[in-house]
């Protein structure tokens, strides 16, 4: 499947070598096929992400999610653009993100491209994984702004507030 064409360096997902455009998603391996987050508009989840994500991800990802951490210069394989292409994935993508997650560069074709991103599995919980996951929706792909009136519109239609 193709994803959609011309998005820029630092995209979530890389699979040619050096580079960040790329002409297909890759599909997650069978144990990471079919997992999807409930998480992505709950509060809690977000809050929770957020203190995951200052801890461990930002140092490379950026605190805005654009790639441009402290630690992105000095990297083979530059940081992905946490703004760019989120769920723009078939399929919603979930699987693909916690796969990416939890792999980290350890997975090919990332490992051969020179990803130092770390593999997060036995280091972050599962729950802990969806919540960076939810985190990175809600502040970098979403906007805090949407994020909140998305989250409002679900209150209301469970009746609370």
């Amino acid at each position: 499947m193709r994803a959609d064409a011309g998005h820029g360096p630092g995209a979530m997902q890389h699979e040619h070598g050096g580079g960040h455009r790329h002409d297909r998603w890759l599909e997650p391996p069978p144990p990471y096929r079919g997992r999807r987050s409930d998480r992505w508009a709950e509060p809690d989840a977000i809050a929770r992400g957020a203190r995951i994500y200052k801890a461990r991800c930002e140092v490379c990802h950026g605190r805005d999610g654009r790639g441009t951490g402290p630690l992105a210069d000095r990297l083979p394989h530059r940081p992905a653009d946490l703004t760019q292409n989120f769920h723009h994935i078939p399929h919603g993508g979930d699987d693909y993100l916690f796969w990416r997650v939890s792999e980290g560069g350890t997975a090919e074709p990332f490992r051969s491209q020179g990803s130092r991103m770390p593999a997060f599995k036995g280091v972050l919980s599962e729950g802990e994984i969806w919540d960076v996951l939810a985190y990175v929706h809600a502040y970098f792909h979403l906007g805090l702004h949407q994020w909140q009136e998305e989250a409002e519109v679900e209150r209301a239609g469970r009746g609370t507030r």
